[in-house]
């Protein structure tokens, strides 16, 4: 027999995994109440115990979905080692764009509603915005900086302006594996993909390796 504690959990837990999936295939505006809860197998009455509203769920699931995605990154660079010597400098950098890659692939629901967030962005107030950010995108980002600053610091690249260096890391990196029409994230496989990151890499070392 179920506890009714551990009950209660599974039952948010299934309408926060519904409400991702809801959020991101129809946007938070066409977004149903009705939906999330069928998607959930749970009634209204149920995810209205839960989340007393649809912009508090909203809000409770894009900052819980941000923060898995970040952690997931941060967890997949935790063993790579800071490169000491130039030689090693595109083994680094091609594991911190793997590990950029990998979030689209890991979790398409998360990247589907932040496509929608996109889209709809004059839908959410400001800190719901901030909110996300500061939960996943600036935490990568964050990281993305330390990095290619330490690099810096070795002498082993010239980075003049981090923001810069990051903005242009991080779009190299991610652009040939983003998720397209018809092409969701992964379609490249993983060939394709180390392929994708290998070759921005030396683009990237192109403008920044001393």
């Amino acid at each position: 027999m179920t506890a009714p504690g551990r009950l209660q959990a599974e039952k948010r837990d299934a309408i926060t995994r519904a409400a991702r999936i809801v959020f991101g295939r129809d946007g938070y505006a066409r977004a149903a109440v009705d939906a999330i809860a069928t998607e959930a197998g749970v009634s209204t009455r149920t995810l209205y115990k839960h989340f007393a509203s649809k912009d508090v769920l909203f809000t409770s699931v894009l900052e819980a979905s941000a923060t898995q995605v970040a952690d997931g990154f941060l967890a997949r660079l935790r063993d790579v080692p800071g490169a000491e010597r130039a030689d090693d400098v595109p083994r680094e950098l091609r594991a911190v764009g793997h590990a950029l890659v990998r979030q689209a692939i890991d979790h398409p629901e998360h990247f589907a509603m932040v496509r929608q967030i996109v889209a709809e962005s004059t839908h959410f107030p400001e800190p719901v915005i901030t909110l996300w950010q500061e939960a996943g995108p600036r935490r990568v980002e964050r990281e993305v900086a330390r990095r290619l600053v330490a690099l810096d610091e070795r002498g082993l690249l010239a980075v003049p302006s981090v923001d810069r260096a990051v903005m242009h890391f991080m779009a190299l990196t991610t652009i040939e594996a983003s998720p397209r029409p018809l092409k969701p994230a992964g379609y490249l496989g993983a060939e394709g993909t180390e392929e994708a990151v290998s070759a921005a890499v030396q683009v990237f070392l192109t403008g920044y390796q001393q």
